[in-house]
């Protein structure tokens, strides 16, 4: 029998599950005085039946609704697109004091943390493949597979959506991440004409860049970009 997680928190929620008849009876009282006016006991009784019946399902379904409606409210609301993608984080545990190894971001980010941290399986696990989780500052992190409640939940993060909030500002970061990758020692002044190039080409605004660091003719440029201030810094490392 497989596990639902949405079973536990009907259950949690249903407010229905511990009344009794005569407690529902008082949720609507009106019933009781259409019951008197039957002469016959038996119908009475069969009348009575029937109607219990009906208002025990009708508050039911009523309530159903309203939980239903409560939790995809809560799920909708905790699921979130990433918004930083310039690394990844990959958690050796599902929680957030367990130390995380910050990997450049990957299209397919759970697999490049099974392969950076060789993750262990867990049997049994609510999420086999791990979790995707959305940090506070918008970078995507990745949890091993867990035998706890759904991870992000149980950390208080978002779920990742699968989606990318700024898909042309992630395509920057990704191609200037790129660029100082395979440009291992360019200076300052190339280093930012080109970074200008792709701030340009990705269609991104109120962008700027900031070069700072060594002067040197010999430094080496590296990157260093600030999501939330829209700041792509260029710093000069000497050798």
């Amino acid at each position: 029998m497989t596990y639902d997680p949405l079973k536990e928190i009907f259950d949690s929620l249903d407010p229905l599950k511990d009344l009794s008849d005569a407690q529902l009876g008082a949720l609507h009282p009106t019933t009781s005085l259409l019951e008197r006016i039957h002469d016959d006991i038996a119908e009475v009784s069969v009348s009575w039946f029937r109607k219990k019946m009906w208002r025990r399902t009708a508050i039911a379904s009523v309530a159903t609704v309203f939980v239903l409606a409560g939790t995809a409210a809560a799920i909708t609301l905790l699921r979130s697109p990433v918004q930083v993608t310039t690394s990844l984080s990959c958690f050796k545990a599902d929680s957030l004091n367990s130390g995380a190894d910050v990997v450049a971001y990957s299209e397919h980010p759970l697999s490049a943390c099974q392969t950076f941290l060789h993750w262990p399986s867990a049997l049994s696990s609510h999420s086999p493949d791990g979790s995707l989780c959305v940090l506070s500052n918008g970078s995507l992190a990745g949890f091993p597979p867990s035998r706890e409640s759904p991870v992000c939940a149980k950390l208080g993060l978002p779920v990742f959506n699968g989606r990318i909030r700024n898909p042309e500002t992630a395509l920057f970061q990704q191609a200037a991440r790129r660029y100082f990758s395979e440009h291992l020692c360019v200076s300052r002044s190339v280093a930012q004409k080109d970074v200008q190039r792709l701030i340009g080409m990705y269609g991104i605004t109120n962008w700027r860049v900031r070069v700072s660091g060594s002067r040197d003719q010999s430094a080496c440029a590296t990157l260093a970009i600030e999501v939330t201030s829209r700041i792509v810094g260029i710093v000069g490392i000497s050798k």
